[in-house]
């Protein structure tokens, strides 16, 4: 099937391989001190999913950080997607992947950093906006959990996301329901209606600690 505008979607026999060897990996990560980046806990993820011989021998290419550009004429970056499968030919076929934190402790104490994951520009919102995936009609979600309480993040993720239902133009009943196409624990969906296309976001949680 292809998207409106002609470029091929990512094939979504693919997403339930990616998202289960993504959960695989991260979930060998561990934190290396109370507010790490994430980008430097992605940076080891990707690490492992390159070296990953499934991967390797897949019909798409993982890529970190990447450079998307502003289509409206401007010379200028419109982005990074922080993991990113590509299938080619070209680069506007992929499956994008957005890391976030949850849970961290900063030196000014704790902090859910539920926020920015869910109505944050570089979170959720970047696929809703069409800032990330505008031809495309999967994502996903990873949320790199700092205290290890995946189930209180996934529960405050929840609510957040009802919450909010109107900005994230989500689908009726307006919630997050578990996955209907992995097995893996603490993989969720949400259903989105974006113009000219349902969307779906993928959500995965791993604990660091």
């Amino acid at each position: 099937m292809d998207a409106e505008n002609g470029i091929p979607l990512f094939p979504s026999e693919e997403i339930p391989r990616i998202l289960d060897l993504v959960l695989f990996h991260a979930g060998k990560i561990r934190k290396k001190h109370d507010a790490e980046r994430e980008d430097v806990l992605s940076d080891r993820l990707f690490k492992r999913l390159r070296k990953d011989k499934i991967f390797r021998a897949a019909p798409f290419v993982p890529v970190r950080e990447h450079q998307l550009f502003d289509e409206n004429g401007k010379e200028s970056q419109s982005g990074r997607i922080d993991i990113n499968f590509i299938r080619p030919p070209g680069d506007e076929t992929y499956f994008a992947i957005e890391a976030k934190r949850l849970h961290v402790t900063f030196p000014s104490g704790w902090k859910s950093l539920v926020s920015e994951y869910v109505t944050g520009s570089q979170g959720m919102m970047c696929f809703i906006s069409g800032k990330y995936s505008p031809s495309q009609q999967t994502a996903a979600m990873l949320g790199y959990v700092f205290d290890g309480d995946i189930v209180r993040a996934e529960d405050k993720i929840a609510a957040s996301v009802r919450k909010n239902a109107k900005q994230l133009k989500l689908m009726p009943p307006h919630k997050v329901h578990d996955s209907s196409i992995s097995a893996g624990n603490h993989v969720k969906e949400t259903y989105h209606a974006l113009p000219s296309r349902e969307f779906v976001i993928y959500h995965m949680l791993v604990s660091v600690l």
